[in-house]
């Protein structure tokens, strides 16, 4: 099934977990601030900040479903296994959000859809993310559900595939105007050429007619 990836066309996408790496800077600005006499762990609002209190808070045996951020929301999910995919699905300010974990393409985002999606994937620190550009009004009520460099990502690329798009069309725009006007030259010329094939001909017509009538004046 790999030739049906969902990520073909759409260049590298980095699937690559970083909770670790995000845990290990907030256990060391913990560590570094309790050092300092801090009691308190600086929560600043970050992912990793906000992972440690949703951890904390499941390990206290409470349920607890945390929307406030992807990268939680995958942390809470299960493992997947080959063949079988994880999906968790949610609401978010209104608008639906599906985050499915695969062993083979990673991590994917979907966020709302329309009847008439035009979808496109962008590459977070999170997984792929599938946003529709005809449903743009969904992906502004979830984009606090992403860090900062993630939301310039999707912002970035959604303006690089507008950008695109608007020159391919100013192309496919001047093609079709070239292409009329070599179709308009080619019609004048053709129109040319069958008044002077005509007018040639005429012309044979009647210099042969003229040819008899001197053959006839001459033998009478």
């Amino acid at each position: 099934m790999i030739g049906s990836s969902p990520f073909k066309g759409y260049g590298y996408i980095d699937t690559t977990n970083h909770t670790p790496e995000q845990l290990e800077k907030y256990a060391k600005n913990v560590a570094l601030r309790r050092k300092a006499g801090l009691e308190d762990d600086g929560y600043d609002g970050s992912f990793a900040a906000r992972l440690k209190r949703a951890d904390e808070y499941l390990a206290s045996g409470q349920t607890h479903k945390a929307t406030d951020s992807i990268g939680i929301v995958l942390y809470q999910m299960d493992d997947p296994t080959p063949g079988h995919p994880v999906t968790e699905d949610f609401w978010h300010n209104g608008t639906h959000v599906s985050v499915t974990k695969d062993c083979m393409y990673g991590n994917t985002i979907t966020i709302g859809g329309s009847a008439n999606p035009d979808w496109i994937y962008v590459s977070t620190s999170v997984g792929a993310v599938k946003i529709d550009l005809n449903d743009m009004t969904s992906l502004m009520k979830c984009l606090d559900l992403f860090s900062p460099e993630d939301v310039n990502a999707i912002m970035r690329k959604i303006t690089e595939v507008k950008q695109a798009r608007e020159a391919k069309s100013q192309i496919d725009r001047l093609d079709e105007e070239l292409m009329k006007n070599n179709r308009e030259e080619a019609d004048e010329d053709g129109k040319n050429q069958s008044i002077d094939e005509a007018v040639g001909v005429i012309s044979a017509e009647e210099q042969q007619h003229i040819e008899e009538k001197r053959d006839k004046k001459f033998i009478g």
